[in-house]
């Protein structure tokens, strides 16, 4: 009897422990979205679909939840969950002007970063972490993270020219050095096919060869033996053949036959925070803090009210640190509206002035004429790139009618503010009717009229660019002389038919 009661009191006590572990566990995962959204402050985001361009508003925190649960690994602990999510949230604030032209903030696809519906855990590491961001000289930090790095980090600037970053650098990462290799199968024509859907020429494509590695061991460029261009970058080779199936830069490549053997390690590119090795070194006990810091060293964790968020980042109705805001001419009677930064010695009404003495002259010239149009001068290189997914060298970006432009220093640097306007200008003019011809029709008239025609003696035997030289040069010089040879077959077309909207 006495046992009984020794029993059935053991059974009070387990169900009470347990009901009280079930309680707490409960308290520390019941965070909603509109917890999230209290939480956010105002702070609005606005993300714009890549199927049909609808835009939704999604509160910043509730933002973070959704991307980690999208991003991240759901069986990591709790450290590695915060860590990223204050790399999302840091990625978010610094990236959130890259669609402005599009009128939102960031996609929804890999371009930007991948929502998917929230969850307890990506609730619960969001809400644990809200407000948290990794700065850089009291700025908030350009940040990177992708799958698995397979042992070694990768340099910023070896993946995107002009990321320099002294945080984001090559790093021995121990928890991932003993990851198996994957192994992939193409076949040459495959390969052959993949490349020319991104522009590439030739007959036949006969070999493949990594031609230089970058600091961490991956390709930075492979030679194409039967293709023109002969060379392309690891990363641009990659996106070609599909990330998915090559999985990283980090590879070997060998011929078998007709088909090519890739082996590598890893998954992504590699730059900054390691998923899968957060995910390891939460499990062997580090901290959030810690996984950052092994990630991102040099950066320091900071409240978002410590910091200035770029004007154009967010829409919000909360008093919180922000810069000078930009200048921006709204449209005059030249349909033209201009944004340049407040520090700029350049005004908006210059900026408009060039572009409507450009416009008005081109629009003669052509008979055609893009209005209304909007023009962003950037502060910053990072901007300009983060806003364009263009290399550092690139100076004006003209796409529908919206014109980007490198920062007015950098500009003068490159024959000046007016002609890079005019040029960017012209290539909007003339993209409508010469739409689906060959890229170096367009970059080539949109060069030759810009100079106001005034191109030397043309070989007849110049060869005219492919779309891969002019789209995916892996170097400023390549790109140059690419764009030199757009134009001479383009003056050389004209001289025989004497209608640029003919030149095929």
């Amino acid at each position: 009897m006495r046992t009984q009661r020794y029993f059935f009191f053991f059974v009070l006590v387990v169900t009470f422990v347990a009901s009280s572990l079930r309680d707490r566990g409960t308290a520390q995962t019941d965070i909603s979205e509109a917890d999230l959204t209290a939480a956010s402050n105002g702070r609005i985001l606005r993300i714009g679909s890549t199927l049909d361009g609808h835009v939704t508003l999604i509160p910043l925190e509730a933002y973070v939840s959704r991307v980690l649960a999208g991003e991240g690994d759901p069986r990591a602990g709790d450290a590695a969950q915060q860590a990223l999510a204050i790399a999302i949230r840091t990625y978010t604030l610094k990236n959130s002007g890259r669609h402005a032209r599009d009128g939102y903030d960031l996609c929804d696809s890999t371009h930007c970063q991948v929502p998917r519906p929230s969850t307890p855990t990506s609730r619960r590491a969001a809400m644990a972490t809200v407000g948290q961001v990794l700065t850089y000289r009291g700025d908030v930090a350009e940040v990177f993270y992708s799958a698995s790095c397979g042992g070694r980090s990768e340099r910023a600037a070896d993946v995107w020219p002009g990321a320099d970053y002294p945080y984001l650098i090559s790093r021995r990462d121990d928890v991932c050095e003993d990851d198996p290799e994957w192994t992939v199968d193409f076949a040459l024509k495959d390969v052959q096919q993949a490349l020319e859907r991104v522009g590439f020429e030739g007959d036949r494509l006969r070999d493949v060869r990594v031609d230089g590695r970058t600091s961490s061991g991956r390709v930075a460029r492979l030679r194409l033996s039967g293709m023109r261009p002969d060379v392309i970058a690891g990363d641009q080779f990659r996106l070609a053949l599909g990330a998915v199936e090559l999985k990283s830069t980090a590879f070997t490549v060998e011929r078998r036959g007709g088909d090519l053997r890739f082996a590598g390690r890893g998954f992504g590119h590699g730059v900054g925070m390691c998923v899968i090795g957060a995910a390891r070194r939460a499990m062997r006990g580090e901290t959030a803090r810690a996984i950052l810091s092994q990630y991102y060293p040099g950066l320091e964790l900071t409240p978002l009210s410590g910091v200035a968020i770029p004007s154009e980042t967010l829409t919000s109705a909360a008093p919180f640190a922000r810069p000078v805001e930009p200048v921006v001419a709204p449209p005059r009677a030249s349909g033209i509206s201009v944004t340049v930064p407040r520090a700029s010695s350049i005004t908006a009404s210059d900026v408009e002035r060039m572009a409507a003495m450009a416009h008005d002259g081109l629009a003669r010239t052509l008979g055609t004429s893009v209005l209304p149009m909007t023009i962003r001068l950037h502060e910053t290189l990072d901007s300009f790139r983060l806003a364009t997914n263009r290399p550092w060298w690139v100076s004006e970006v003209a796409e529908g009618t919206a014109i980007d432009l490198a920062p007015a220093v950098v500009l003068a640097q490159r024959g000046g503010l007016e002609a890079s306007v005019r040029l960017a200008v012209a290539e909007l003019l003339v993209a409508g009717p010469l739409a689906g011809r060959p890229e170096w029709v367009r970059a080539g008239a949109a060069r030759y009229f810009a100079r106001g025609a005034a191109v030397g003696p043309v070989s007849s035997r110049t060869p005219c660019p492919t779309d891969a030289e002019l789209l995916l040069a892996v170097s400023a010089t390549a790109q140059r002389e690419a764009e030199t040879r757009a134009e001479a077959c383009f003056a050389r077309e004209l001289a025989k038919l004497k209608d640029w909207r003919a030149v095929r």
